[in-house]
């Protein structure tokens, strides 16, 4: 069994133990061998006939040796069932919590449960405090609900949507408890950083400075360069466009000078005449 197993790692590698442990390992008096605990390859194995207790598996009780220890000791009220995990919804280790008068036995025969039931929890999961608190540290925008029952991942949700709603300095959470097979998408809004280098890093930062210039990116850096440093921190040449158009204008050129000067600001007019 795996429990068998275990213990065989734990008596295999007794050089890591602490001292106390080595000490009593040097006197002859090994602690992980165990006087009183026996353990049982198959249920034939054991013999029931007097007070004992049985650490058996699986703890759904759907099956194996859990199961007929189970259905063997039902009836007899001297009997006690410790549920010492999780259970899943719809296996008989949920159902028999609710104390039922009777259950099904592996054979479809109906037995009378008389032994009494308990649940302690020696489960290694978080609990909620433990939970919240730690979606608490991270602050995360949204939060996907996986790993568990439908009605215990919704009543989650809701306290921990209702402690967000009454303490807003959390912040704003979207919650998520989607069913097995469903898809969940969200939308990322990915922020990207550049180095201004050259001209355009003159200036000293400060909050509010428009920075700008040439966005260049090379392989999974971006850089801000002046224009006119291109060739100078890239592969890339600057080229100069010219380019004249000619307008028909039968008036003087100081009027043409004074409505350019209204709309484009301050210049100079230079006349060139054109035959034809």
């Amino acid at each position: 069994s795996l429990a068998k197993k275990c213990m065989t790692v734990y008596k295999t590698f007794v050089n890591t133990m602490n001292d106390r442990v080595r000490e009593q390992i040097k006197a002859n008096s090994n602690p992980f061998n165990f006087r009183h605990i026996t353990d049982l390859r198959s249920i034939q194995q054991f013999e029931d006939i007097g007070p004992s207790v049985v650490m058996a598996t699986p703890g759904m009780l759907q099956s194996g040796v859990s199961r007929e220890l189970l259905e063997r000791w039902s009836p007899d009220p001297r009997n006690g069932l410790l549920i010492a995990g999780y259970s899943v919804e719809g296996t008989l280790a949920k159902d028999i919590m609710n104390q039922p008068e009777e259950i099904m036995s592996m054979s479809g025969q109906k037995i009378a449960r008389k032994l009494s039931v308990s649940y302690i929890s020696f489960s290694a999961h978080v609990d909620y405090i433990q939970n919240s608190g730690f979606i608490k540290l991270l602050r995360p925008p949204n939060l996907v609900l996986v790993h568990g029952e439908a009605t215990e991942m919704g009543r989650f949700k809701s306290s921990l949507l209702r402690e967000y709603e009454e303490n807003a300095e959390l912040g704003p959470i979207e919650v998520y408890d989607p069913k097995n097979t469903e898809t969940v998408q969200f939308s990322f809004r990915g922020e990207k950083m550049a180095k201004v280098i050259g001209k355009a890093a003159e200036d000293a930062p400060r909050e509010g400075l428009r920075v700008s210039g040439v966005l260049i990116q090379r392989s999974f850096e971006y850089n801000i360069v002046h224009p006119s440093e291109l060739s100078e921190y890239t592969t890339l040449a600057t080229s100069t466009v010219m380019q004249k158009q000619a307008v028909r204008f039968a008036y003087d050129l100081s009027l043409l000078e004074h409505y350019l000067g209204q709309t484009h600001g301050a210049g100079v007019v230079t006349s060139e005449r054109v035959d034809g």
